[in-house]
């Protein structure tokens, strides 16, 4: 009897281990509908990938044609229209992302292909980003691809612009066009000039600003062609940036060119300001070697401003050592205005060395200027004792003006101090003469 039982257990424990292996065992029909599931899953979500647990026992000799099946069905030509879909659709929400570097770096990726397409995408995305500043990037972004492939379109569609926004795209753009065909480009810009002949074009500026890439004597040429104003003046900055980049040599060869005047004044001022970032020493140097000139004024005031804010004391010390001449007053007007916001008595005390005279005008103008808010009584003691008559009668005016207001607001401040007169407020005391008279 228990023989039997146990046969019987025996048996049902055999015919149960066959029926569950057969159970785990992979259907070879399922397995390609396995084998594309994979495959969706591993091409298209790779996140689902990673999460993915893996089974405990898997029949090695399946595992391999699995994977061969995998990569078989990956290799299949497939239609490339829903994956571009895709990806032109992700582009143009990073190009909408609040994040600027992910909005910028998707703005470029597309514009890179260079192409009307990409154009139509850049301009969609960036009309529907919120207006202001935080999206003049990819204005310049869009203006110098869109000029390089058609720069009538983009000229046009920059024109309907307002503001600093305008202004910006139709810079970048002709600064765009003049780097491949500046003639054409020129030729635009005075034909579509609405001012009259003489005045200053400002559509110029981003003509000399991409010239100055890849043709220096051109974009000189045509800034040194342009009417005295503030087009001309930044024209000229641009050009000084891109020859301080070819080195300080080019620098000095290109002022050294320039007609004598403004401009060549200009251009040796900021290579003194260049050199004094970087060697104040050599700078200071440079000037005390110069003869007088207007060249040497430039200069000097350039290095003296660039002193005076590091250490007013210092840079003093200097310009009170050099020889009397525009140079010199040029250099005191810097000391002058970095000082005196710091130590308003010192400076005064410093001005009072120098004996009075039509080069002291401009000097104890500045010092007016800085300090009438602090104590007009002094400043107007100050304003006073400048010679040249003209000059005298136009910062007096400006002391009574300034000293009104003030007044008038500590009407309506009832709260506010009365203001303070003598010397607590910081104006340094009176100006006296050579003799120490007072100014006449």
């Amino acid at each position: 009897m228990k023989v039997s039982l146990l046969a019987v257990l025996w048996i049902l424990t055999v015919a149960f281990g066959y029926l569950l292996g057969l159970r785990d065992r992979p259907d070879p029909v399922a397995l390609p509908a396995l084998t594309q599931q994979s495959s969706k899953i591993s091409l298209n979500n790779p996140v689902e990938v990673m999460g993915t647990k893996k089974k405990k026992s898997v029949d090695p000799t399946v595992e391999v044609k699995r994977i061969e099946l995998v990569e078989e069905a990956a290799s299949e030509p497939k239609s490339d229209f829903p994956r571009v879909i895709e990806e032109v659709s992700d582009t143009f929400e990073k190009m909408r992302s609040n994040n600027p570097l992910i909005r910028l770096q998707a703005f470029s990726e597309l514009l890179q292909k260079n192409d009307e397409d990409s154009i139509r995408q850049a301009i969609a995305a960036y009309e529907e980003l919120p207006e202001g500043s935080s999206r003049f990037s990819e204005l310049r972004m869009l203006a110098y691809s869109w000029a390089q492939i058609d720069p009538i379109g983009a000229v046009e569609w920059m024109n309907e612009l307002d503001g600093l926004e305008k202004r910006i795209g139709m810079g970048t753009v002709l600064d765009s066009w003049a780097r491949t065909d500046s003639e054409t480009a020129i030729a635009w810009a005075k034909e579509n000039f609405d001012g009259e002949e003489g005045q200053e074009n400002p559509y110029l500026i981003g003509i000399v600003s991409g010239m100055s890439q890849n043709d220096l004597v051109g974009a000189t040429e045509l800034m040194t062609s342009m009417p005295y104003g503030r087009a001309r003046g930044r024209s000229a900055s641009i050009i000084f940036e891109q020859t301080w980049k070819k080195g300080e040599e080019v620098a000095m060869n290109w002022a050294e060119n320039l007609p004598e005047g403004s401009l060549q004044s200009f251009a040796y001022g900021e290579i003194g300001k260049k050199i004094a970032k970087e060697d104040m020493g050599r700078a200071v140097k440079w000037v005390d070697g110069m003869k007088e000139s207007n060249l040497k004024a430039a200069v000097s005031d350039e290095v003296a401003e660039r002193w005076a804010r590091e250490s007013p004391v210092e840079a003093a010390k200097w310009v009170a050592s050099m020889p009397e001449g525009e140079s010199r007053s040029e250099s005191m007007e810097e000391v002058v205005s970095q000082w005196a916001r710091k130590d308003p008595t010192a400076t005064a005390e410093w001005l009072n060395q120098f004996p009075s005279g039509e080069l002291m005008d401009e000097p104890i103008q500045r010092f007016v200027r800085e300090v009438v808010r602090k104590d007009p009584e002094i400043a107007m003691t100050w304003a006073e004792a400048i010679v040249d008559q003209e000059r005298r009668n136009r910062t007096v005016t400006e002391v009574n003006r300034v000293a009104e207001r003030m007044a008038e607001q500590a009407k309506i401040n009832a709260n506010a101090e009365p203001a303070q007169s003598g010397n607590s407020g910081g104006g340094g005391g009176q100006r006296r003469g050579p003799s120490g008279s007072q100014p006449r």
